[in-house]
């Protein structure tokens, strides 16, 4: 009878012990489903070859002693959990380097970027984190537009006001760190007016053209001009804010003095233009006085053959310009 016993307890044993490894291992498992990876912080200059490679990076910018960017750290650790599960291909980085704020000029801390091939865009919501992965499946795709001499007015249509609506555009040399640190605020602003106004970037630097047009104070940008209706209007203030920009673009522009927006150019009048100003440079006297007269001959006659092909035009089509418009 004891023996019995003894092995009743002993298989009694075993089970309690054998459920107590089962139920240890599952606890175990489901902890391990439940880990938070923590975001890894990178220095300067990794983010630097990061920003040369044109990856796309979601970055934690924070400081030291910030408090509030000891609170979103955890929330910030759960995004970056979330988006290795989900393998969404979107690294997501700490960064903790005052130089670098400044030269992006960000307004406050903790703040949150994502970089797509290298520009950027400011977080705006609220610090949760599905609304966090929601913004970031929905800006992968770079809005802000870039023009240059050769399409501007053909997608603008900014002189003829015609059907491809409104444009926001600003003029930047991107080496000036005044246009750096615009790059975040405008494609935020780029995708709050996303469906209603265009946004887009001249590059002040290869668009000799347009900044001439457009008479832009290279030394002065970034320049921000708004194009609506044939009209041209200037944004005069001193804040690039979010909303101050996107306010602009959609109702204060109508407090500014507009104007016109001439057309491009034709090749003929940059003939002339370059004509006369080589014969200004021209020394009186000599050679000078000879090339100088050779050349108001020369520019006397490109203008009398475009009057004249001007003339034939209206003569062919039987239309005239009309009084009073």
């Amino acid at each position: 009878m004891k023996m019995a016993g003894d092995s009743t307890s002993s298989k009694c044993s075993f089970a309690l012990t054998l459920a107590y490894l089962l139920f240890h291992c599952f606890v175990s498992c489901a902890g391990q489903g439940d880990e938070v990876i923590g975001a890894q912080e990178i220095s300067a200059e990794t983010f630097e070859r990061k920003m040369e490679a044109g990856d796309l990076l979601l970055v934690n910018f924070i400081g030291p002693g910030c408090r509030n960017c000891k609170e979103f750290a955890p929330i910030f650790d759960q995004v970056n959990t979330e988006l290795l599960k989900e393998k969404l291909d979107i690294p997501a980085v700490i960064i903790n380097n005052l130089d670098i704020v400044k030269h992006y000029d960000f307004q406050k801390l903790p703040s949150l970027v994502f970089f797509r091939k290298t520009v950027p865009i400011l977080y705006e919501g609220h610090h949760e984190v599905e609304e966090i992965l929601a913004w970031l499946e929905n800006t992968r795709e770079v809005q802000g537009r870039f023009l240059n001499d050769k399409d501007f007015e053909h997608l603008t249509q900014a002189s003829t006001g015609a059907t491809t609506g409104d444009w926001l555009v600003q003029f930047c040399d991107p080496e000036r760190p005044q246009c750096v640190a615009l790059q975040t605020i405008w494609e935020t602003v780029a995708y709050r007016l996303k469906d209603r106004i265009n946004v887009a970037t001249v590059d002040t630097t290869t668009n000799k053209a347009l900044v001439k047009r457009f008479n832009i104070a290279v030394q002065k940008t970034p320049t921000v001009l708004l194009f609506r209706k044939g009209n041209q209007y200037p944004y005069g203030l001193f804040h690039y804010g979010v909303a101050s920009l996107a306010h602009f673009a959609e109702q204060s522009y109508k407090h500014v003095q507009g104007s016109p927006v001439l057309p491009p150019p034709a090749p003929f009048d940059d003939l002339t233009e370059d004509i006369a100003n080589k014969l200004k440079a021209v020394q009186p006297g000599g050679r000078g006085v000879f090339v100088l007269i050779v050349g108001s001959l020369v520019i006397f006659s490109l203008v009398l053959c475009k009057v004249f092909l001007k003339r034939g035009n209206n003569q062919t089509t039987g239309r005239g310009p009309k009084k009073g418009v």
